[in-house]
């Protein structure tokens, strides 16, 4: 009795198996590209949270002491709870102008004269999508 219920079972074939990996090869090649984008935003985010909070932390600092810092990590320290953890993320992040730039910095630091705080010697109003 066991023998004729496995015997019209039937596995599938290659024609089939093949169709499902065409298949799933264009969902790969739909999705991977948004996927890449979505950490492209979340690391732009970050940046822009990041410089954000380094810029305020700047203001207070002027408003305090009359003067701009000149080390982030040493004068902004007082501001920001584990400064020394604040670092930016590693791969891709939008600009403004349309174009994905590759971070390579390991840290954040200040311009010139210590008003602003720069990523990759950029400043907060160049990241972002260009989208409103």
């Amino acid at each position: 009795m066991t023998k004729s219920v496995f015997k019209d079972c039937r596995g599938f074939t290659l024609l089939e198996m093949m169709i499902v990996i065409v298949l799933l090869g264009i969902l790969a090649t739909l999705a991977i590209p948004k996927f890449n984008n979505s950490i492209a935003l979340a690391n732009t985010a970050k940046i822009q949270s990041d410089l954000q909070t380094l810029n305020t932390a700047i203001a207070m600092h002027i408003i305090q002491y009359g003067k701009n810092p000149t080390d982030l990590k040493k004068d902004l320290g007082n501001y920001i709870d584990n400064i020394d953890e604040l670092s930016p993320p590693q791969g891709t992040c939008f600009l403004k102008t349309g174009e994905k730039l590759k971070i390579t910095a390991k840290s954040y630091n200040l311009d010139s004269i210590g008003e602003t705080a720069l990523c990759q010697e950029r400043p907060l109003k160049d990241f972002g999508t260009g989208e409103k």
